[in-house]
C-alpha cells in the first residue's frame, strides 16, 4: 500500500473520529440545555409555590374552635425559668408578686389560647409530677415572669392537679397557660394534660416559629439543590 493511500486512510479515520466526537458533544450540549431549561423552570415555579405554602400554613395554623378543649404536653428537657412564688406551700399572694426561691430553674410549657366569649372559664390540669400553673394575659416572657401575670396555682397538698376555677377571661384577648413544676428536682417535670372549658369557643394557638422554620428550611434546601444542578449544567454548556 502506497504512502499516499495510508495517509488518506488515516485522514479519513481522524475526520470520522472528530465527526463522531462533535456529534456526541452536540448531543450532550442539547441534553444539558434541555436539563438546564427544566431545572430553571422548576426553580422559577418553586417561588410562587413556596409562597402559597407559607400562606396556607399560616391560614391553617389554628385548630377548630370548641367550648371544651384539651391538650397534652411534656416538660422533660423543656426550657427553664425562675417561676413566680405561689400560694399553698410557699405562702405567696395571688396574683404572685415575687419570684420563687424553690423553683429557680424549672422546666415549663407555654400554651397560648383565645376565647371568643367573655365569661368564666375553668382549667382542669393533671400532671405526672409536682405541677404548678400560671396564667398570663397578652404576653409571656420567661425572663420577666411577673409581667402580665394574672394568676398562679399550687394545688398543695393535692399534687399533680394544678388548675384554675372561675377564671374571668375577655373575648379576643390572648392568654398563656404556663405549666411548670415546683422546684428543681426530678419530680418537677414530665407529662401533663390540660382541659379548658367555658361559655365560649376556645382556640389553641400553636407557636408558629417551628412551623415557619420547617417550611423555610425546606424551601432553602430545595433552592440550593436546584441552584447546584443549574451551576453544573452551565459549566457543561
Amino acid at each position: 500500500m502506497s504512502q499516499a493511500i495510508k495517509e488518506s486512510i488515516v485522514s479519513e479515520n481522524n475526520l470520522s473520529h472528530r465527526s463522531s466526537k462533535f456529534s456526541q458533544t452536540a448531543k450532550l450540549k442539547s441534553l444539558s440545555k434541555r436539563s438546564f431549561n427544566f431545572w430553571q423552570k422548576s426553580l422559577r415555579r418553586l417561588i410562587p409555590i413556596a409562597s402559597a405554602a407559607i400562606g396556607l400554613s399560616v391560614s391553617v395554623i389554628l385548630p377548630s374552635e370548641a367550648s371544651t378543649i384539651s391538650y397534652s404536653g411534656d416538660t422533660t428537657n423543656a426550657p427553664t425559668f425562675n417561676r413566680p412564688q405561689t400560694e399553698g406551700f410557699e405562702g405567696g399572694t395571688n396574683p404572685p408578686t415575687f419570684l420563687s426561691s424553690n423553683g429557680i430553674a424549672v422546666p415549663y410549657y407555654s400554651q397560648p389560647f383565645l376565647v371568643d366569649t367573655t365569661g368564666l372559664y375553668d382549667v382542669v390540669g393533671s400532671q405526672n409530677f409536682l405541677g404548678i400553673q400560671f396564667l398570663y394575659q397578652n404576653s409571656f416572657n420567661p425572663t420577666t415572669p411577673l409581667v402580665d401575670l394574672l394568676s398562679g396555682n399550687d394545688p398543695f397538698p393535692d399534687e399533680g392537679t394544678s388548675g384554675f376555677s372561675g377564671l374571668s377571661l375577655t373575648a379576643n384577648n390572648q392568654y398563656f397557660l404556663v405549666t411548670t413544676g415546683f422546684d428543681n428536682s426530678n419530680n418537677s417535670f414530665g407529662t401533663f394534660t390540660n382541659t379548658i372549658t367555658g361559655p365560649g369557643n376556645i382556640t389553641l394557638v400553636p407557636e408558629p416559629s417551628s412551623i415557619a422554620s420547617t417550611i423555610v428550611f425546606g424551601i432553602l434546601g430545595s433552592t440550593l439543590i436546584l441552584k447546584r444542578k443549574l451551576k453544573k449544567l452551565t459549566s457543561v454548556n
